[in-house]
Parts: structure tokens; sequence; C-alpha cells
């Protein structure tokens, strides 16, 4: 919500004061802008949804990588002992 928001606040802005800068009259560049507004809204909430399954997809994948390890350095830390166990001194 808020990367839509974001992004219509953005896209009226440069729109409606692209439209000026080119010699519109402030009615059509206020039109303009209403239109790029909501077309660039939808995208920043489109991308912003991207960015947040990446963010999450990458969090996962670490957090199973470190549950990996430490599972691994566990099964190693009882191998070592049972070795240890088992050898005459």
């Amino acid at each position: 919500m808020y990367a839509m928001l974001m992004g219509g606040l953005l896209g009226f802005a440069s729109i409606f004061l692209i439209g000026l800068a080119v010699g519109k009259e402030p009615l059509s560049a206020l039109s303009q802008a209403s239109v790029g507004s909501f077309l660039c809204g939808l995208l920043f909430l489109w991308v912003g949804q991207i960015w947040i399954r990446n963010v999450r997809q990458m969090l996962m994948e670490k957090r199973q990588a470190a549950i990996a390890a430490m599972a691994e350095a566990e099964e190693r830390k009882q191998h070592d002992a049972k070795e240890r166990g088992s050898k005459p001194v």
C-alpha cells in the first residue's frame, strides 16, 4: 500500500510538472497527471510485491541454510564423540 501511494505521488508530481514545462494548459496537465498517478501507483505496487516476495525467499533460504549447517555440526559432534568413546586410551 505504501509503495502504491509513493508511486502515485511521484507519478502525479512528475507528469504534472513535465506537462507544465512543455507548455500544456494546467487543466490538461492535471488530467494527464491524474492518469499518470494511477499508472505509476500500480507500477510501484507491482514492483514492491515482487521485491517483498524476493526478500522473503532470500530470508527463507538463509534460514534453511543455517538450520542445515546447525544439523551438520550436531551430527559431526555426535560422530566425533562416538569416535572418542570407541578408541582405547
